[in-house]
């Protein structure tokens, strides 16, 4: 395949049919975003299928959005955890015009992101579970200094378990910021820079303060919330009203029917102030752990999910997906 010689611009959907850093073959596209594409690899010394995240030049060649990309993956190659989607590598190749690249090889998903199953109330049991999951994965991100703080459906993958249950992953921790380490002090992301989507952004992040774990509680409770009434907490057209509401509206309290402990856990997780809320992810969990385990037990329901074949990564969607029927446990 011809791309062109080494000053010409490179456009990613070039790359397939090409071999990055000279081991993934290049078998098609998953998705292209704002960063860059993510390409369906094989691995040709493993023979294994896998994500390549690959970043536009124009991002890839700024020295600081490179920084910030090799952060990114030094943030996600910390964890090791059922709940977030594992990093298996990261570097520049040279592609066949000469032109250098940046990219991240991820385990590739099998599955459909959150919002899928957002346009309506998701059973409570349902709901528990997932959050239950995500809280479990951000602890251990936490606990490894390591934060979202971009927490919303797309960024959360169900994938079928080996039981055919619903697992959730946790991807793309592209805006993570490190909390230790070497240097921390003169980390990219600094005090006044607001970063996270508006519907799930904390009110800390709106107002550019330093963050920690807590903001990915904040954005699990929106999560919740949407999870639980079928809608957001807050919502407006303008992105800016919804940041102004996180800021200093109330939020408005779950469903009556639902258990008071859960009513309350709830809005501990939006609490305005981040020293009201739960102090770990963990802590979170625990809680949440003890609400599930004095539930009743529900009727089996049925939903519609994607089926396994489909294939995800981190911040990307297929542009076709089969459905098929499940019992939600």
């Amino acid at each position: 395949m011809t791309t062109g010689n080494a000053t010409e611009p490179l456009e990613l959907r070039q790359l397939v049919g090409q071999v990055i850093s000279e081991r993934y073959q290049v078998d098609g596209v998953i998705g292209v975003g704002g960063m860059g594409a993510v390409f369906r690899c094989r691995h040709l010394g493993l023979g294994l299928d896998v994500a390549v995240k690959v970043l536009h030049p124009h991002i890839g060649n700024d020295a600081e959005c490179g920084a910030r990309f090799a952060r990114e993956a030094h943030s996600a190659s910390r964890l090791d955890h059922p709940n977030c989607v594992r990093v298996l590598d990261f570097g520049n190749f040279q592609d066949d015009g000469g032109r250098v690249a940046k990219y991240l090889c991820m385990e590739l998903l099998c599955g459909f992101e959150l919002a899928r199953l957002l346009d309506e109330p998701l059973p409570t049991g349902q709901a528990l579970a997932l959050v239950r999951q995500m809280l479990d994965g951000l602890a251990h991100a936490h606990e490894r200094g390591v934060v979202h703080r971009d927490v919303k459906p797309r960024n959360v993958v169900i994938v079928a378990g080996s039981r055919g249950e619903d697992v959730v992953k946790l991807v793309d921790f592209g805006t993570a910021k490190i909390l230790t380490g070497e240097g921390a002090a003169e980390r990219m992301t600094r005090q006044g820079t607001v970063c996270g989507t508006p519907n799930y952004m904390s009110p800390e992040q709106v107002v550019g303060e330093p963050i920690d774990g807590r903001a990915d509680l904040y954005a699990t409770g929106v999560l919740l919330h949407r999870m639980l009434c079928g809608r957001l907490p807050f919502a407006a057209e303008d992105p800016a009203r919804v940041m102004q509401m996180h800021l200093l509206d109330p939020p408005p309290p779950l469903p009556r029917r639902l258990p008071e402990r859960l009513r309350a856990f709830g809005a501990q997780l939006l609490a305005k102030n981040r020293e009201r809320r739960h102090r770990t992810a963990a802590a979170a969990r625990d809680e949440l752990d003890a609400i599930i385990a004095a539930r009743p037990p529900e009727p089996l329901e049925g939903r519609e999910r994607a089926d396994a074949s489909t294939a995800l990564h981190a911040g990307t969607a297929p542009s076709t997906r089969a459905r098929r029927r499940i019992s939600i446990r």
